[in-house]
C-alpha cells in the first residue's frame, strides 16, 4: 500500500513540459561530432531532470504540500544561512546614464581564474537581491558545477545596500538597467559565453529584455521562475486581501520598497510628477507605489497603461536564443492564468516547465527541505554554453 501510495503520488507530481514539436524545434548548436542539435535534442538527453521518467517530477516537502505552505516558508527563511547557500561576492557599480546606479555582486571563487568560462547573470525579484537565501542557493550551485561557471548577481536600484542616485525608480518592466549591466559584462568578457538566469519581477525583465533584442541577443540563453509573464494578472493577484498578501508577501516587499524610498529622500523631485507623497509613505499595498510613484516618474498615462507596458508576454514570441521558464501551477503571486502557454508551443526557441507544486520562489522537496530548482537550472544552462 505504501509502495502504491509513492508511486501515485509522485505522478501526480510529474511536470509538465510544453514547446515546439520535434521537427521544428530550433537548432542550439552544431557540431561535427553530434550534428544539428535543436532544443528538443537538448532537453530530453541534458536535461534529465525536466525529461527522464523517473526523475522528472518536484515532489513537495510533505509539510509543505501546497503552494501557499512553500511560498510561506520560502518567505520566511530568506536570510537563512547554511552550507548550500555559503556564498561571498566582490561588487561593482555602474552608473546609468540617467545617474541611476546598479551593482554587480560577483561571486567569488579563486578556482575560477579562467576569463573565457561561461557567465550567469542572475536577477532577483522586487525587493530582492543578491542576498536572497534562494538565489545564494543557486549561485553556489552554478558556481560548483562541472561548468565552472562564473556567477554574477544584478542588483536592481537601491537593492542590497545599492547607492541611490537618481529618483528614476526600476519597475517590472525597466529593462534598460540589464541592457546596460549585460553590454558592460559582455564588453570585459568578449570570450566568454552569457546565460541569464532570473525569478519573479527579475523573470519578466530578463524575458522582456530578450524579447526587446530578438535577433541581437548576445546571451547564450536563459532561465526564468516564476516570470509573471502578465503584468497585470500578477498585480490583481498580490493585491487580493487574504493570508499570504496581508501577513507575508506584502509586508515583505513594502519593508524593502519603503527603505529605499526613504534612503532617497534627499533626492529633487520634478514638481511635474505631482506625487502624493504622504499617500506613497503611508502605502501598505505595492500598487499604491505604482500607481502613485512609478507610473507618474516614468511617464505612463495610467497604472494600466503601465502594467501593460511592463508585460514581458507581449515579447515572447520575440525570442530567438534557447529559453526555459519554470513556473507552478499552485503560485499565488503569479497564477498560470497569466501564463501564455500557446506562445510555448509555436516558437521553436522556448520551452515551458509547469510542476503541480512549488509555490512562489519555493520548489522544495525532501527533508529537510531543499531547493529542486537547482539542478534543471545549471542542467540547462550548462547544455547551452557547450
Amino acid at each position: 500500500m505504501v509502495c502504491y501510495f509513492r508511486k501515485w503520488y509522485a505522478a501526480r507530481c510529474r511536470i509538465q513540459l510544453l514547446l515546439a514539436s520535434e521537427k521544428t524545434s530550433a537548432v542550439v548548436r552544431h557540431t561535427e561530432s553530434e550534428g544539428m542539435v535543436t532544443l528538443h535534442d537538448m532537453l530530453y538527453t541534458e536535461c534529465p531532470s525536466l525529461t527522464d521518467p523517473e526523475r522528472a517530477h518536484m515532489t513537495p516537502t510533505p509539510y509543505l504540500a501546497t503552494g501557499l505552505l512553500q511560498t510561506i516558508y520560502a518567505t520566511l527563511r530568506v536570510r537563512l544561512r547554511d552550507k548550500e547557500s555559503d556564498v561571498s561576492y566582490v561588487r561593482e557599480l555602474l552608473v546609468m546614464a540617467d545617474g541611476g546606479t546598479v551593482s554587480l555582486d560577483w561571486h567569488t571563487d579563486a578556482s575560477l581564474d579562467n576569463a573565457d568560462a561561461p557567465i550567469v547573470m542572475v536577477m532577483a525579484g522586487v525587493g530582492g537581491s543578491s542576498r536572497e537565501h534562494y538565489i545564494r542557493v543557486v549561485v553556489r550551485a552554478l558556481a560548483h558545477s562541472a561548468a565552472g561557471f562564473r556567477v554574477v548577481v544584478f542588483n536592481h536600484r537601491g537593492t542590497a545596500h545599492t547607492p541611490i542616485t537618481s529618483a528614476r525608480p526600476y519597475d517590472q518592466g525597466f529593462t534598460e538597467d540589464f541592457r546596460a549591466a549585460v553590454k558592460h559584462v559582455r564588453a570585459a568578457n568578449p570570450d566568454a559565453k552569457l546565460v541569464g538566469v532570473a525569478f519573479s519581477m527579475g523573470a519578466n525583465i530578463l524575458t522582456k529584455y530578450i524579447g526587446e533584442e530578438g535577433p541581437r541577443c548576445t546571451l547564450a540563453g536563459a532561465v526564468t521562475v516564476c516570470c509573471p509573464f502578465d503584468v497585470k494578472v500578477t498585480s490583481a493577484a498580490i493585491d487580493e486581501s487574504n493570508m499570504l498578501n496581508n501577513h507575508v508577501f506584502q509586508p515583505a516587499v513594502m519593508r524593502t520598497v519603503m527603505r529605499a524610498i526613504e534612503r532617497g529622500s534627499h533626492l529633487p523631485l520634478d514638481p511635474a510628477w505631482n506625487l502624493d507623497i504622504d499617500k506613497i509613505m503611508s502605502a501598505k499595498r505595492l500598487s499604491v507605489v505604482e500607481k502613485e510613484l512609478i507610473t507618474k516618474i516614468c511617464g505612463h498615462k495610467s497604472i494600466d497603461e503601465y502594467y501593460e507596458n511592463a508585460s514581458s508576454i507581449r515579447y515572447v514570441d520575440s525570442i530567438e536564443v534557447p529559453f526555459l521558464a519554470i513556473n507552478s501551477l499552485d503560485d499565488r503571486i503569479t497564477p498560470a492564468r497569466g501564463i501564455p502557454v500557446d506562445k510555448f508551443k509555436t516558437n521553436p526557441n522556448i520551452a515551458l516547465v509547469l510542476t503541480p507544486h512549488g509555490g512562489h520562489l519555493g520548489f522544495l522537496t525532501g527533508i529537510p527541505p531543499r531547493i529542486w530548482l537547482t539542478t534543471p537550472i545549471v542542467e540547462f544552462a550548462s547544455a547551452v554554453v557547450k
